[in-house]
């Protein structure tokens, strides 16, 4: 049955579990996994908002982000790392110019669990976001342009950012966090990724990834 995968309960964080799964990661590193947990979300906002609004509401089941939990979701324990710096220090690297916006990131949380849309909020959300955490990636940064509009944008643009995400979850040991395997089966059932003869899956959607990124900047 199509979307069976929905069902699947959210008992447990598989990516970071306690603290020393983060063992070996500087700061650097697990704010881009939190920020692209979170594009990835904003995604499923739209492909599947079933998923995304229980993600959403499990993610903020223990109030705040004051510190790595077993039973927690992986965005929430990767955004306690990024929180409590210290607490986490000879885990993780410290890196001062990294912010985490609790307060916005609830909110942000609380909208999606309540299936509430403001795109401009959102958007302005996720930008600050990226500032925040420092995030240099150019995947990330034109990934994060596409997610943040993605109700306006095109079928080239999605098909580059899910092909250019899946392939980034299979690094790192990223597929195996809890909203990979959402993300990815999604992708899969929805066919978000066209199917192609002649050149590899990935290049033909990163290039729409990228056609669809310079258009969207030559109309802003």
């Amino acid at each position: 049955m199509a979307f069976e995968f929905i069902r699947e309960e959210i008992t447990e964080a598989r990516y970071i579990r306690t603290g020393a799964d983060a063992l070996g990661r500087d700061m650097t590193d697990v704010a881009e996994s939190f920020f692209e947990q979170l594009l990835m979300l904003q995604q499923m906002r739209f492909e599947n908002p079933a998923f995304a609004k229980k993600y959403a509401k499990d993610t903020l089941k223990f109030m705040n982000f004051s510190g790595i939990k077993p039973g927690a979701t992986d965005l929430h324990n990767l955004a306690s790392i990024v929180n409590n710096p210290n607490k986490y220090k000879g885990v993780t690297s410290s890196n001062n110019n990294i912010v985490f916006d609790e307060l916005g990131t609830k909110r942000y949380l609380r909208d999606i669990a309540s299936g509430r849309d403001n795109v401009a909020m959102d958007r302005t959300f996720l930008i600050k976001q990226q500032k925040n955490l420092g995030i240099s990636s150019s995947f990330l940064k034109q990934a994060r342009r596409v997610s943040a509009d993605y109700g306006r944008s095109g079928t080239g643009e999605r098909a580059g950012l899910s092909a250019r995400m899946v392939n980034s979850q299979r690094l790192d040991g990223k597929f195996r966090s809890d909203i990979s395997k959402q993300y990815m089966g999604t992708v899969k059932n929805k066919k978000l990724i066209p199917q192609e003869k002649k050149l590899p899956l990935w290049a033909k959607a990163a290039a729409g990834f990228a056609t669809g990124v310079a258009i969207g900047k030559m109309i802003d």
